[in-house]
């Protein structure tokens, strides 16, 4: 009997759930023109924070997630890495995504990304009972993207300040022939963004800047087959403010353009929050405020020695009020997280021993250590002040000496 309430309680809920989220689904009215654009994978986040902070996402881009918001975030990566991504989106459809990132060594003011993105839906047959009786068919769609960043300004210690970035990306459609011929087709497109990172109303001490704006312009091109819908095209401005060490906020606002002059869809406004709970754990969560698709985002990223276990849930008007309906997962491997960070440590180690020879007045010494540092990380700006003040203070003391002996 008791399982009995139980149930009855447990279906009660999930109905009065399912009845709220219907209300508040329908505050936001419907958008006259959506669903009028191709390509809508473009739109459809892979996962990770992008997805997880409801795309909120322009002006942080902290990962692989720049090459869907913003193509400038390449050149902000910390390390080298390889992320796979798998959306169980509606019914049987799934996106898996695949991205390369890397900001190569000879000239770490480039980022460079490859990203791969793929949907698949199939057109499947049910009765009654929920059993699958039949397939009739196929949709697909295939996102191949190559983004360059370029970041121009260094700060104290040597990270981008100021970054610009574009992406290449090759669409191909594919519809099966017994369900709509001669639908398949090709399309290219491209992103342009900007992205700056600096400190502004900071209250903690930390060498990483808390403040960053941005603003990209996605999805523009052409799709090569008649009576095209056009791209998802839009221009995306964003600001994201770590206000405190383990928060951080992000604000985005888009705006779709229709290149071929038709009507667009409605403007909209997404707001992110990223939670650094612990060393090895994140949680997200994110609001995305557009008028007939409103979505509710939460994500968590597990971070282990050399890789990352990233899970997201996302609740909008294409799912249900359910554990596992529109669930993704992914997993970030950090292709050079163990070397960078031996290089950091290094440089720490030997600017500190640095300072210290010259503390007990050995500069020839301290010199030495310092020109160690800095072949390590040419950029990192307190040991190049240092080995200008010693050898000022070196070039000073030579001239004393030379001025006595006179």
């Amino acid at each position: 009997m008791k399982w009995k309430i139980g149930l009855l309680l447990f279906l009660t809920s999930q109905l009065q759930a399912q009845d709220f989220y219907a209300d508040a689904s329908s505050w936001f009215g419907i958008d006259p023109n959506a669903g009028q654009n191709s390509f809508l994978t473009l739109v459809i986040p892979s996962g990770g924070r992008y997805e997880s902070m409801a795309s909120a996402y322009t002006a942080l881009a902290m990962d692989s997630g720049y090459m869907e918001s913003n193509p400038a975030g390449g050149s902000f990566l910390k390390n080298k890495e390889l992320v796979f991504f798998h959306v169980d989106w509606i019914a049987d459809s799934a996106i898996e995504s695949l991205y390369y990132s890397i900001r190569p060594e000879k000239n770490d003011n480039f980022g460079i990304g490859i990203g791969f993105k793929f949907l698949h839906v199939p057109f499947t047959g049910y009765n009654n009972w929920g059993a699958q009786t039949s397939s009739v068919g196929w949709y697909s769609e295939s996102i191949g993207t190559l983004s360059v960043s370029y970041g121009f300004i260094k700060d104290y210690y040597g990270s981008n300040i100021l970054s610009i970035g574009t992406s290449l990306k090759v669409g191909y459609r594919g519809v099966q022939a017994s369900l709509e011929p001669g639908q398949s087709a090709v399309s290219v497109m491209g992103d342009i963004g900007i992205m700056s990172r600096f400190n502004l109303f900071k209250g903690y001490a930390s060498r990483d800047t808390n403040f960053s704006i941005g603003i990209s312009f996605k999805n523009f091109g052409v799709e090569f087959i008649d009576n095209a819908d056009p791209l998802p095209t839009q221009i995306t401005t964003g600001i994201a403010w770590k206000f405190i060490r383990p928060i951080t906020m992000a604000l985005d606002f888009s705006v779709p353009i229709n290149l071929d002059g038709s009507d667009s869809e409605m403007v909209s406004g997404a707001i992110g929050f990223d939670f650094n709970v612990t060393r090895f754990l994140d949680i997200q969560a994110g609001l995305l405020l557009k008028q007939g698709k409103p979505r509710f985002t939460l994500g968590s990223q597990v971070s282990m020695k050399d890789f990352d276990l990233i899970f997201n849930y996302t609740l909008d008007l294409a799912t249900q009020l359910e554990l596992f309906n529109r669930m993704s997962v992914g997993v970030r491997i950090n292709l050079d997280s163990a070397r960078s960070l031996i290089i950091r440590d290094e440089v720490q180690d030997l600017y500190l021993t640095g300072l210290k020879e010259y503390s007990n007045g050995n500069g020839e010494k301290a010199l030495n250590y310092l020109y160690e540092a800095e072949k390590l990380n040419p950029n990192y700006r307190p040991v190049k002040d240092m080995i200008y003040t010693i050898e000022e203070s070196l070039s000073l003391e030579n001239d004393l000496r030379d001025s006595i002996r006179e």
